[in-house]
């Protein structure tokens, strides 16, 4: 330090010393905020599915690497495809930083599609991470009576379903549009629970959704090799099905294919946490970097790997270039998703 005062005039030290600081006062400010305080993980999606366990995972780790060290609670908020929660984040959420929250992938693309009940722009939640790409899947029952796409769409097989807005309709749906695959669609279900319930009761022999929770929620189907996987609703095939087409080679419509490669992107944002928009830029920087040293934490990704977790650091930047993407796409693609799924 003595090397470096003699190499500056007084006023450079001064402004020296005073960033160095900011600094330090702003952390200790963060740290006085959150200290007792509670945050709240508001789950779009009903209890045991993959958010709701994810997140219940790395409250503990958040907490500890938090200033202040605050205690992360989740609070389940399913319905309409993932929009009743954004729209509480967006609309209603406290904006001090005491909420954040895990939507689901399709969100942004959501906030694109429906034309009534959308009150948030998904490019104006800040991002602050994942911990997984949960890649997309069509994924059948040995039972169904098809293994590949082509069978597909000989044979009609009921896919269970959470609502019109979410991927496990709208995916399916585009599939017998655009690809002429028979899927019977089975709306109503109560989150992903409803739907591995579904499958497990006979109702239904397949589903669209995120591939990793399969491991997650229903680790014995892929022991007792129960399941195929028809298709990757990605952008690069599935590490662990690496057999299966992607989905998006399958179209050969080029709007159509521009609409799947949108779709399919989506895994970057994935099992995406987000705060609201109006957080103060101090404690979105703090959350931002709490949430990186809990995804490196020895400890957590141990935890992780023991409970055969899909596990590894997504930063946000990537997870906010695509939803300003989808945000900013042009309207005629939507307009397009919309007939080819019935939606006025």
């Amino acid at each position: 330090m003595n090397s470096i005062k003699s190499a500056l005039p007084f006023t450079a030290i001064t402004a020296f010393l005073s960033l160095g600081l900011g600094f330090e006062s702003t952390a200790n400010d963060v740290a006085r905020f959150y200290k007792g305080k509670q945050v709240k993980i508001v789950v779009a999606a009903r209890a045991g599915g993959g958010h709701h366990k994810y997140s219940l995972f790395i409250s503990p780790f958040m907490k500890k690497h938090m200033p202040g060290n605050p205690t992360f609670i989740t609070q389940n908020m399913g319905g309409a495809g993932g929009t009743k929660a954004a729209n509480y984040l967006y609309n209603r959420a406290a904006k001090d930083g005491t909420a954040i929250g895990i939507l689901l992938s399709d969100t942004p693309f959501a906030s694109r599609m429906r034309t009534t009940g959308v009150k948030y722009v998904a490019n104006n939640f800040h991002y602050l991470g994942g911990v997984d790409k949960p890649q997309g899947a069509f994924v059948v029952l040995k039972r169904s009576g098809i293994k590949t796409m082509e069978e597909a769409k000989k044979k009609s097989v009921v896919f269970a379903s959470t609502g019109k807005g979410s991927q496990t309709f709208i995916l399916p749906k585009l599939a017998n549009s655009m690809i002429g695959t028979k899927f019977k669609i089975v709306t109503g279900y109560r989150g992903m629970a409803g739907v591995y319930k579904a499958l497990d009761n006979k109702e239904a022999d397949g589903f669209q959704s995120g591939w990793s929770s399969v491991a997650l929620i229903r680790p014995h189907w892929l022991k007792d090799k129960r399941i195929i996987v028809l298709a990757a609703n990605s952008l690069s095939p599935l590490k662990d099905a690496p057999n299966a087409p992607v989905f998006r080679d399958l179209v050969q419509n080029p709007l159509d294919r521009k609409i799947v490669e949108l779709i399919s992107n989506n895994d970057v944002i994935g099992r995406a946490w987000i705060a609201p928009p109006g957080i103060p830029q101090a404690r979105l920087s703090a959350l931002r970097i709490a949430f990186k040293k809990m995804a490196k934490d020895p400890e957590a990704i141990a935890a992780a790997k023991k409970r055969k977790m899909d596990w590894g650091y997504i930063n946000w930047r990537p997870q906010q270039a695509h939803a300003k993407l989808i945000t900013n796409s042009e309207a005629k693609l939507f307009k397009r998703v919309r007939k080819l799924i019935n939606q006025k």
